[in-house]
């Protein structure tokens, strides 16, 4: 069977449905720093196989899902570790839905460990220096260390991320304030209630204290959200 080759402009019609940011230039760029690397016919057009689109496809997916840098992204790519748990199908060894897996522990932020640059994380996040300057001046996202060229974690990604979707509908960073006010007063109601265990200092109790709190952590959403849905109930009635 002959090998089937697609044009640039296909591979992004291709995917431009699942990855609305994708462009023929940042195909391009990937090439460059030596991630993709189609073949190319005699006039120099470049051909990709399905092997070259699911590896750009894993690419696309470990700078949206995992927020993983170039370089990380190209380190696991030298070392064959691409299309696994982490950039693969989600799906289990039966073929069934892994909606019906267990409850995702809500302390794992869901992310391998990153470390940004400034610049990186207004790359990842699509925020202006600025704006991502602003969610650190009202305590939303913290650096990792303090020197000069300041570094920051996966938990200042998602924050970022999703303080990028507020502001689509022009809710500033000191208006998400409220937020951190909030977390921090449940984590205060919930740190009372984990605490006794916490000062007994055996694997049993540590493992008990880390149990409760994902329980209460679980809680408390179902709970906020329960609360939210009956705040605007108002409005969300079909009328």
């Amino acid at each position: 069977m002959s090998t089937q080759y697609r044009s640039i402009g296909q591979v992004l019609d291709l995917l431009k449905e699942e990855f609305s940011d994708i462009s023929i230039s940042k195909i391009r760029f990937l090439e460059s720093q030596g991630l993709i690397d189609p073949e190319r016919n005699q006039s120099g057009y470049r051909k990709f196989t399905d092997i070259d689109i699911s590896r750009l496809r894993w690419i696309l997916e470990q700078q949206r899902d995992h927020f993983l840098p170039l370089k990380v992204i190209k380190e696991r790519i030298d070392h064959q570790d691409f299309g696994g748990s982490d950039g693969g199908s989600e799906s289990n060894s039966d073929g069934a839905s892994p909606r019906g897996a267990r409850r995702p522990n809500p302390l794992d932020p869901g992310s391998v460990s990153v470390s940004l640059t400034l610049d990186e994380l207004a790359s990842a996040s699509g925020l202006s220096q600025s704006k991502i300057m602003e969610l650190q001046k009202f305590g939303l996202i913290e650096p990792l260390d303090d020197g000069a060229l300041r570094h920051y974690g996966s938990e200042a990604v998602i924050v970022a991320k999703v303080a990028a979707g507020f502001l689509a509908h022009g809710v500033e960073p000191r208006h998400l304030r409220a937020y951190k006010s909030a977390a921090e007063r449940e984590a205060g109601l919930m740190e009372q209630r984990i605490m006794p265990m916490v000062m007994q200092r055996t694997a049993q109790s540590r493992k008990q204290s880390q149990d409760t709190l994902v329980e209460l952590i679980n809680l408390g959403s179902e709970l906020r959200l329960s609360l939210l849905r009956c705040a605007l109930a108002g409005h969300t009635r079909n009328r």
